[in-house]
């Protein structure tokens, strides 16, 4: 054998341990498949009126390296136009009373859907139930109109 080809071999195998040892050091973050929590008493007027209803009918949950990421959802037919909604989300855990509170800013303008997309790191809500409370105040040009506030409880795994 060559001292070349042994060379390679080796480095070769120096690249595989690397990278081997890297994978386990970093870890790849375990993701769960996302969950779909229902919300009742959401729906409002759009801001448009002559529109879609405010109407987010549900979380979606998912979780990943150590962050839970909350989705809901909402639409409009005033395409180019659309309006802004401004969603308070409070957070408890029931069973170790943590608490908190967001806030996310979006604009719905079809053909898209507007979303309100909230990361939250996992150690802040705690593992177990957790109670979300949404409250939204819809805006155009000319006004704003409140949602009425609804919630769901999540699991936190």
């Amino acid at each position: 054998m060559n001292t070349r080809s042994i060379r390679t071999r080796i480095g070769a195998a120096a690249l595989a341990v690397g990278t081997a040892a890297a994978a386990v050091a970093v870890g790849s973050g375990a993701a769960n498949a996302a969950r779909v929590y229902p919300l009742t008493n959401c729906t409002a007027p759009s801001p448009n009126i002559v529109d879609l209803p405010y109407n987010p009918t549900r979380v979606i949950v998912s979780e990943y390296a150590g962050n839970t990421y909350l989705t809901t959802e909402f639409n409009s037919l005033w395409v180019g136009v659309g309006y802004h909604s401004r969603m308070r989300l409070d957070f408890r855990n029931l069973h170790t009373g943590q608490r908190g509170m967001r806030i996310s800013n979006r604009n719905v303008s079809p053909p898209y859907t507007g979303t309100h997309q909230i990361t939250i790191p996992t150690r802040q809500l705690g593992r177990g139930p957790v109670r979300l409370v949404l409250t939204a105040v819809n805006s155009n040009a000319l006004w704003s109109i409140p949602a009425p506030t609804c919630s769901t409880v999540i699991s936190v795994r």
